[in-house]
């Protein structure tokens, strides 16, 4: 895996989601932002809206562009911890939106591809495993409120 550049910042330190796995260790995800970024925190509950495709609820997050990992265990993780919903869930929530014309799910990256798009634009928000012996930095921005 490739390690972090020095320009992504860890946005949501606190809201480093812990996962246990019953087959591997602890794993943590963090939600990361662009260091260019001008956003300095970010509450849960705007977060879970980024990512149900209610961008334009305040006006702090109107301008974000929530960025997903293709089908992966980091990814599964990531919305158990943050919405409470499996793969086929977040799959059927996303069809019904898109068949309504309602919203689209955000864009999905390989995870080797994440911390380059988030580099690139500072309006994205992601998340990326932090894993024990991964090599992976980030800069603390914030904590999350």
């Amino acid at each position: 895996m490739n390690t972090w550049k020095p320009s992504l910042a860890l946005l949501l330190l606190a809201l480093a989601l812990h996962c246990n796995g019953l087959a591997s260790a602890q794993t943590t995800i963090a939600v990361v932002v662009s260091e260019k970024s001008e956003l300095t925190s970010l509450s849960r509950e705007d977060l879970a809206a980024l990512y149900l495709g209610n961008l334009g609820t305040k006006t702090a997050t109107r301008e974000l562009k929530p960025v997903d990992i293709e089908d992966s265990e980091t990814r599964d993780k990531f919305y158990q911890s943050l919405l409470g919903r499996s793969r086929n869930q977040m799959h059927a929530y996303w069809s019904r939106l898109v068949f309504t014309n309602r919203a689209r799910p955000p864009k999905e990256y390989k995870e080797e591809e994440i911390a380059n798009t988030l580099i690139s634009n500072s309006s994205a928000i992601g998340y990326l495993p932090i894993g024990a012996g991964t090599g992976q930095s980030v800069c603390a921005k914030s904590k999350f409120q």
